[in-house]
Formats: C-alpha cells, sequence, structure tokens
C-alpha cells in the first residue's frame, strides 16, 4: 500500500471515530471495535514501515 493511501484511509477512519456523527449512523458497539482494530493496524503498518 503505498504511503498516500494509507494515511488517507488512516484520516478517514480516525475522523469518522472521532466525529459527532458516529451516533447518527448506528452502528454495533462490534463494528466501532473493529473500526478502531483496523485504525490501529494501519497506523502500526505506517509506523513500522515509514518510521
Amino acid at each position: 500500500m503505498e504511503k498516500l493511501e494509507l494515511l488517507s484511509r488512516i484520516e478517514k477512519l480516525s475522523l469518522l471515530l472521532h466525529s459527532d456523527d458516529l451516533a447518527k449512523y448506528n452502528l454495533a458497539n462490534e463494528s466501532i471495535i473493529e473500526i478502531k482494530r483496523v485504525l490501529d493496524e494501519l497506523s502500526e503498518t505506517y509506523i513500522t514501515t515509514y518510521c
């Protein structure tokens, strides 16, 4: 995955998780946990690859 694509995915997931709109999507708690897991995974990939 290219650096800019990886950063874009991280940004989108982060914005979703930290937005006030999260409640309006009526996501199940399991879905929110999965989004956080993916965000952590992408962040770790970025750190190990580019830092």
